[in-house]
């Protein structure tokens, strides 16, 4: 750019304004920051995207978790639910057995098995 219009621009001519700076300085001063935004960047610890999980590894895992939850909730519940129908029956059991593999099941056996997962 033109200094002169540049400075004609910030109201250089003008008494009593201070002058406009140069644009090469701010060139220079905007990748200065540049450079140090990068140079004072944290370094990342870790993959940023998370390795893909596969699908079927995923499956086994929730079935070898799941058996052993309805089996057990199944004998635990039988006394009391034994006069009831099966759909109602089921209908305690599986709410109770999806909330045992959400929060305390699933996270456990991924943090487990997490690297033989994404093999």
């Amino acid at each position: 750019m033109n200094e002169r219009i540049v400075s004609h621009a910030y109201g250089a001519d003008d008494l009593g304004l201070p002058s406009p700076p140069a644009v090469t300085d701010i060139r220079h001063t905007l990748r200065e920051q540049n450079r140090n935004a990068f140079a004072n960047a944290e370094p990342r610890l870790g993959p940023t995207v998370p390795a893909a999980v596969r699908r079927w590894k995923l499956w086994l895992l929730t079935v070898c978790g799941i058996y052993p939850t309805i089996v057990l909730l199944g004998l635990a519940t039988n006394p009391v639910l034994e006069d009831l129908y099966l759909p109602v029956r089921l209908a305690v059991l599986v709410p109770a057995a999806a909330a045992a593999m959400v929060w305390q099941i699933n996270p456990r056996l991924q943090r487990h098995f997490g690297a033989w997962l994404t093999r």
